[in-house]
């Protein structure tokens, strides 16, 4: 019966980070619209941010109960998620362009954040120093990613939103939905955690692999849908920029206030295994810089593929 109800509140916790995630995402995209920023900016800063919130809410609350191990095996496992199940996803269905300036900006920010989390973790442990580092450098992209977007602005370009959305135009009361969208996804998150906790005693499995696995895929629900939505539209400057955003996210933001709150412990396993895997997936990106500047339905369904196997691997270990 305790493992029923825990299913049950695991279900409900998750229902209400997707919800609230998605209220979360039409507020920031028509904040944006009303602030005349690029599309690109949105998919990358806005969208990508909206979307990590799950991740954000399991890291915060993860930190908090001094469970460090779900707030880094989701943030690591979500980041393989992102690329692998979700934009393998989107490229199988539809090829995907991808702006040159991707190459230029976005990719490599991408990598240096997932070395400078490397190199940091070589000590075992991410503390408030690391921490301050994270965070520095999210501020950085933040500035330099926003100077950029209001010099490209372009009034043509506009994004679709859900009618209540659109014709909504007060920015404070769009500011105010943004609050208690973030709200619900701390309650939902904490749900998540709670339940998962008990649920891995229950079953008998190591709660990092159910951090890495189920945790992560239940939180890159939201970049699954925004960037499936984005795929059918063919914004495709939201569909990879969201992804590449999100996983920034994930490493300097979520685990940048984590590790403030509570010092993160790294195995020398996560080092040799879950790592080796994010270079992979995270280097897999450059793959259109060859094929003409897309990423072909073959190349979806090899990361896809290349996904499952991940996490059969993981199970195993």
């Amino acid at each position: 019966m305790e493992i029923v109800l825990n299913i049950l509140k695991f279900a409900i916790g998750l229902g209400i980070l997707i919800l609230s995630s998605d209220f979360l995402i039409e507020s920031s995209v028509r904040l944006a619209s009303l602030f005349r920023l690029t599309p690109l900016f949105i998919g990358s800063i806005l969208i990508g941010f909206g979307t990590s919130a799950p991740e954000a809410g399991i890291g915060i609350i993860a930190a908090f109960k001094d469970r460090t191990e779900i707030a880094l095996g989701n943030v690591i496992g979500s980041n393989i998620t992102n690329i692998g199940l979700v934009l393998g996803l989107c490229s199988f269905l539809r090829a995907l362009d991808v702006e040159r300036s991707f190459f230029k900006r976005e990719f490599p920010f991408l990598l240096f954040s997932i070395f400078l989390l490397y190199f940091l973790s070589l000590d075992s442990v991410l503390g408030i120093l690391d921490g301050i580092i994270f965070l520095g450098c999210l501020l950085i992209f933040l500035f330099f990613s926003y100077l950029r977007s209001k010099n490209e602005y372009k009034e043509k370009e506009d994004i679709e939103l859900k009618r209540f959305f659109k014709n909504l135009n007060s920015k404070w009361l769009v500011s105010l939905i943004f609050l208690f969208s973030l709200l619900g996804v701390i309650w939902g998150a904490n749900l998540m955690i709670n339940s998962g906790v008990k649920l891995a005693k229950s079953f008998n499995i190591n709660t990092w692999v159910i951090a890495v696995s189920a945790f992560a895929i239940g939180t890159s629900l939201p970049e699954l849908a925004t960037s499936l939505s984005a795929t059918f539209k063919r914004v495709h400057s939201i569909s990879v920029g969201n992804i590449v955003g999100s996983n920034i996210f994930n490493i300097l933001f979520i685990l940048g206030i984590a590790s403030l709150i509570t010092p993160i412990k790294v195995e020398l396993s996560t080092l040799k295994f879950e790592f080796f895997w994010l270079f992979v997936f995270t280097l897999s990106l450059f793959l259109p810089q060859i094929t003409h500047k897309k990423i072909t339905r073959i190349q979806g369904l090899f990361l896809f593929l290349f996904y499952i196997n991940f996490l059969v691997f993981l199970f195993f270990k």
